[in-house]
């Protein structure tokens, strides 16, 4: 009788501790460095989920290896929803598909919360390209300017470089791939002419398409951007197998309670549809993508799939 009498009070003192929840602040880990846009976009979410969850979200910074080492960090924690991952499909499927003997499994330790943006891949040209359309590019790819294209991404394995591969492979046209350590240092040479152009996210983007210093020809998402309405999608323009969607989303440790799982996801949704998140958002170049723990689980198995598959038929070289 006093086992059960303990174990009744156990159990009850949990679903107590669930419902309280949260009734400490919340940790954050983006797993990568500061001041980029993964950082930007964990911030402005830690601070949308602190007002609607009238509780503190902090924000950790664990960058390295890929976004592996915060994720592993996320991994081993409780699974109380104390400690959080900014997530996205670089971290959850690109680079476990790239890096051998990693202490977790991504398909496994983690349990999706929701997603809260999208930022579409951006292709953009140096200004000088005779080309102002998708098609026009491929026309010159294979005419006049064969041989001499050139494409810059953030390193082998980067959204960048993938995007460019599933051009190649989906229009035949041949470029030669310039990697970077960041896209922040390909932008130069794209903008002086000395790399024809460059696959990237649309918030680093945006800036140098609003300043004219490059001209977009193509979003690889399914949907056009409502901050480049005149761009059109690659299934627009004849080239469907030519998409890449970028989410940002939030996930914890592996078996944690529906509850709070629920709780959490519900006050995303909130935050999302705010308009002080949805404004600076727009500022950045990300678009509001608001997804349930079901959706988000089914869009995060996918894209290990998908993104599994390409790296290996790119054949890039496992560490």
């Amino acid at each position: 009788m006093a086992a059960i009498t303990l174990g009744a009070l156990s159990v009850s003192g949990a679903v107590m501790a669930q419902d309280d929840y949260p009734s400490k602040p919340i940790k954050l880990v983006v797993p990568y460095g500061t001041g980029g846009v993964s950082d930007t976009m964990g911030r402005l979410t830690a601070t949308a989920l602190s007002k609607v969850l009238n509780q503190t979200v902090v924000v950790e910074n664990r960058g390295g290896a890929g976004g592996t080492l915060g994720a592993a960090v996320v991994a081993k924690a409780a699974p109380d929803g104390y400690t959080l991952l900014l997530t996205s499909p670089p971290m959850v499927a690109v680079t476990p598909a790239l890096l051998k003997g990693m202490s977790y499994d991504t398909s496994k330790d983690f349990t999706m919360v929701g997603t809260m943006a999208t930022t579409p891949n951006v292709l953009v040209v140096n200004n000088d390209v005779p080309a102002k359309s998708i098609v026009e590019l491929v026309n010159y790819a294979k005419g006049a300017g064969k041989g001499k294209l050139s494409f810059a991404s953030a390193g082998p394995g980067s959204t960048g470089h993938l995007s460019g591969h599933i051009l190649q492979t989906s229009t035949g046209i041949d470029m030669q791939h310039i990697p970077y350590k960041s896209s922040g240092l390909a932008f130069p040479d794209v903008i002086s002419g000395r790399v024809t152009m460059v696959f990237d996210s649309l918030p680093s983007t945006i800036g140098h398409v609003r300043s004219g210093k490059v001209r977009p020809i193509l979003v690889m998402s399914e949907k056009r951007s409502s901050l480049l309405p005149d761009v059109p999608t690659a299934i627009e323009t004849g080239f469907p197998s030519a998409t890449m969607n970028f989410w940002v989303g939030i996930e914890g440790p592996a078996g944690m309670p529906k509850q709070v799982v629920d709780k959490l996801n519900a006050a995303l949704k909130v935050a999302v549809a705010s308009k002080e998140m949805r404004d600076q958002m727009s500022f950045l170049g990300a678009e509001p993508y608001f997804t349930t723990p079901a959706e988000f689980t089914a869009l995060r198995q996918a894209d290990v799939v998908k993104y599994g598959k390409l790296v290996k038929d790119m054949g890039l070289k496992q560490d």
